[in-house]
């Protein structure tokens, strides 16, 4: 998902410190964001999600079976679904079980212990009227809205709040299951669409009420509990095939709303190239046999896996791509195929994600436009809290842009440090590969980098990771007959950050400096010295401070 927001970018002299959001965490945020033995103790393998949807009503109700293997062993499991939809009842097998309601999650109780290895289904029978979202995606629930000819056009986008405003499971994003099925029971004049392939559709003749259609869907790999969507409207189809670089036939579906088909034909072709794009630094598109979708939504967007979530408009916002379609396709790879185990580190969705805009424009139209289009975004980046947050509490920094424009910044900086393109992009390609369809930590993501490399970088993500304030390098010249003597220091850098940094001479000579806490100085040749000795902003994140200014 993406924040848009517009920020005005002043003060670079600011005081110095790293602060998370102030929020004062509940118990609440640690039963939804923790990882306590009651959910620890197993492992989710499978969901079996059915439900019907009232829409007049507003209303859902439905099952959920949940299957598990038992990690170790005990006699209850902390499961979730929010507090204002109804338990029916828990059932393993014929057996009953006994639950308790803690808020917005639940404990099932065995009448026999679990045990290591073994293997268990729980089913949980629910109904109630989910929460409406107030703004979706950003203020997530379901959206119960009309088209423009006042048909019923319903949607659901969770991610932040959780998935558990709608479905009982294990709503934590360390737990996917390797794979699931969705039957979605609608009227018989919509149209259900679910994550992954339609395996079957079956035409019921209730008793009572109108008939209804109900939609079987099967994902065919793990995904993440903010992913699953259920959209239903008037839709109609549109089908299409991508020819990947490794010539594989990608599958391409298209969900629109029916009187929007031919300006969905024509708008949807950029889609192609996009595609070629990704594959080309990130490798195959990850979800071969679910196939690539994108599904008309009453809301502006989502990375729903096989199923993106796509409501721009029809309008190409920059260059000639639109913007919502470019950015959340680019989290089937970044989020979707390499997808974090906690909230506090989705920078590694939204950085690389937003970086990969980035990457399609330099593939597009070179690298000079993608440093322009990287400088656009700078004035909206806050620096007022440290990229990655608190573990365990549900944190929702995804709210903060910096995570989206900084993260993205961090990166293409990353990529200058470096100074090697082929090992960059091998890195970028390999991470999709290597750590394909697992849950991973920003840990993880520098050990990677580091073995990829062969160097320690875990000062460079530490400083930008870890610190609200970006780097700030302070100097001021001295003029001398022959030269002028440059002093310069790091402001605001751990002890350990050795960030070298290019001159940019007259003459085009290339010279680094390895600026540190401590003052140091370097003498340039007059006639090499420009007022541009400086100017950073096209391939590094910093702050620069000249103290002659002063």
């Amino acid at each position: 998902m993406h924040r848009f927001i517009v920020f005005l970018f002043i003060g670079f002299f600011c005081t110095i410190h790293s602060s998370y959001s102030q929020k004062i965490y509940t118990h609440q945020d640690s039963l939804r964001g923790g990882l306590s033995i009651n959910r620890t103790c197993f492992d989710v393998t499978y969901y079996n999600l059915s439900l019907k949807v009232d829409i007049t009503n507003k209303f859902i109700q439905g099952s959920n079976d949940i299957f598990f293997n038992v990690v170790s062993n005990t006699s209850q499991i902390q499961l979730d679904l929010f507090s204002n939809l109804i338990i029916d009842s828990v059932f393993s097998g014929k057996t009953k079980l006994a639950y308790k309601r803690e808020g917005n999650a639940f404990f099932v109780f065995f009448p026999t212990e679990l045990i290591k290895n073994e293997s268990h289904v729980v089913t949980v029978f629910y109904e109630g009227n989910p929460i409406i979202a107030k703004k979706a995606p950003w203020d997530g629930g379901w959206v119960f809205t009309q088209d423009s000819l006042k048909r019923p056009w319903v949607g659901v986008a969770c991610e932040g709040i959780g998935a558990s405003l709608w479905w009982p499971m294990k709503d934590h994003l360390s737990d996917e299951p390797d794979s699931m099925r969705i039957h979605y029971t609608v009227p018989s004049t919509l149209t259900a669409v679910g994550n992954g392939t339609l395996e079957s559709t079956i035409s019921n003749t209730p008793n009572k009420g109108p008939q209804t259609i109900t939609y079987n869907w099967k994902v065919n790999y793990p995904i993440n509990s903010y992913n699953v969507t259920c959209n239903i409207a008037h839709y109609a189809h549109i089908h299409d095939t991508h020819i990947q670089i490794n010539k594989d036939s990608l599958a391409i579906d298209y969900y629109i709303l029916d009187y929007n088909k031919q300006k969905a034909i024509n708008h949807f072709k950029q889609v192609h190239p996009m595609l070629t794009c990704y594959e080309k630094y990130f490798g195959p598109y990850p979800f071969f046999k679910d196939g690539y979708a994108m599904v008309e939504t009453p809301y502006w967007g989502m990375e729903h896996q096989g199923a993106v979530a796509y409501g721009n408009d029809y309008s190409n916002k920059i260059i000639d791509f639109d913007y919502i379609i470019i950015h959340e396709s680019a989290h089937e790879w970044w989020g979707n195929n390499v997808s974090v185990k906690d909230h506090a580190e989705m920078w590694i969705h939204e950085s690389f994600t937003t970086y990969a805009e980035n990457l399609l424009v330099e593939y597009i139209y070179g690298y000079d436009m993608s440093i322009r289009y990287l400088n656009l975004n700078k004035p909206l980046i806050k620096n007022e809290s440290p990229i990655v947050g608190p573990l365990n509490v549900n944190y929702e920094g995804w709210e903060d842009s910096d995570m989206y424009y900084k993260g993205a910044w961090i990166l293409h900086t990353f990529r200058s440090v470096l100074k090697n393109d082929s090992l960059w992009f091998s890195i970028l390609k390999g991470m999709q590969k290597d750590l394909a369809l697992k849950t991973v930590q920003t840990s993880d993501v520098i050990a990677y980098i580091n073995n990829a490399t062969h160097s320690d970088y875990t000062w460079f993500f530490n400083q930008y990771l870890y610190n609200a304030k970006p780097p700030i390098l302070e100097y001021y010249t001295e003029k001398h007959k022959k030269n002028i003597r440059v002093y310069y220091k790091w402001n605001n850098t751990q002890v350990d950050f050795r960030m070298m940094i290019p001159l940019n001479l007259t003459s085009k000579e290339v010279r680094y400096i390895t600026p540190s806490l401590g003052i140091q100085y370097i003498d340039i040749k007059n006639k090499e010295y420009s007022k541009d000795f400086f100017n950073l902003n096209y391939n590094y994140y910093l702050l620069t401070n000249s103290k002659n200014n002063k």
